[in-house]
């Protein structure tokens, strides 16, 4: 009975503890992505935010919308051809209508992985296979991230050489960043493909009852190791997504009347999705604003034009991500 009575409040601490744990990291990002945000406006005087926005191009800025759009199509069109490795044929319209709901989650919830759980969730009882579906989903963030940190360092490469006539200053800190991303993007790749002999080789170590769900997770990543067209072609996708997502931006300066080089783009925007994933940020915001004033800055744009650009981006993202939380209110249950 004495221990009985001692477990109980144990347990009850623990809740509360994780709880604590979740707000004040909740806390944290929204400190961090307001301050920086709020500092950035105090500088650039709101004023001239709101001038700049005044002078916008709409054309070039519903332009900007529909290649929002593409950009989550292409997404959704990933997510399938990687599901095809696992014979899974899963309908176009159901990707893209829960790739909508996942972008939903992600920009309108305080955390940037929630809308993959809800993948994870929809497709593992739609397929009643949630190692395969965690594998998918993974697998497509992955390709994004591998293909967002070659276009970075690339980008750092020929802006740093003046190759294209276009030399930019980057904080040793950021290049730094864009490496080490892309080293932990390879790494990753390399331990998903080896997940089955690794977890052959350690399996013993670890408890039958957590080895079991392990394995078929392991299992639905080597399926991947040897599907190398699937993978190539889910690369190839991720690529092209990147460039229209910095298109998007390049479309978006041009409306704001910013006559800045394409490389630059290429450069600020693969950057500013890396700084973002850091846990201070909430949903990109400051990290975007940083790296878009740093940048721009250096060619004689002024920091009130740079915070429009990126206020424009962010704005689009939200518009076209909001319509899955239309599909949630008229998708039906399924």
């Amino acid at each position: 009975m004495e221990n009985r009575r001692m477990s109980v409040p144990e347990t009850e601490s623990v809740a509360p503890e994780e709880r604590r744990k979740r707000n004040l990291l909740l806390v944290i990002r929204f400190l961090g992505s307001g301050g920086l945000l709020t500092y950035l406006i105090w500088q650039a005087n709101p004023a001239n935010i709101w001038a700049a926005w005044q002078r916008a191009d709409p054309w070039l800025i519903g332009l900007a919308i529909l290649i929002q759009f593409l950009c989550i199509g292409l997404s959704a069109l990933k997510w399938g051809v990687l599901l095809h490795t696992h014979n899974q044929q899963q309908p176009y319209r159901w990707l893209l209508g829960t790739y909508l709901i996942g972008q939903f989650a992600n920009n309108f919830l305080p955390t940037s992985v929630g809308g993959d759980a809800i993948r994870i969730v929809q497709l593992g009882r739609r397929i009643n296979n949630y190692a395969e579906a965690s594998a998918s989903v993974f697998m497509e963030r992955l390709t994004g991230f591998l293909a967002l940190s070659l276009i970075a360092n690339v980008a750092l490469l020929f802006t740093s050489t003046n190759l294209f006539g276009t030399r930019l200053v980057t904080d040793a800190t950021l290049t730094l960043l864009a490496l080490g991303f892309g080293l932990v993007a390879i790494m990753a790749v390399v331990v998903s493909f080896a997940a089955p002999w690794l977890l052959g080789h350690v399996g013993r170590y670890i408890p039958n009852a957590v080895r079991k769900p392990l394995q078929k997770i392991a299992d639905a990543f080597g399926i991947y190791a040897t599907d190398r067209g699937t993978m190539l072609k889910a690369m190839g996708l991720s690529v092209l997504f990147h460039l229209l997502w910095i298109s998007l931006h390049y479309i978006c300066g041009r409306a704001l009347h910013i006559d800045a080089p394409l490389l630059l783009f290429a450069l600020m925007v693969p950057l500013t999705d890396i700084v973002g994933l850091a846990p201070i940020f909430f949903n990109n915001l400051g990290a975007r604003d940083l790296v878009f004033t740093l940048y721009l800055n250096q060619i004689g744009i002024a920091t009130s034009t740079a915070l429009a650009l990126a206020f424009t981006a962010f704005s689009i993202r939200l518009l076209v991500s909001s319509v899955g939380g239309l599909v949630i209110l008229f998708g039906g249950r399924r």
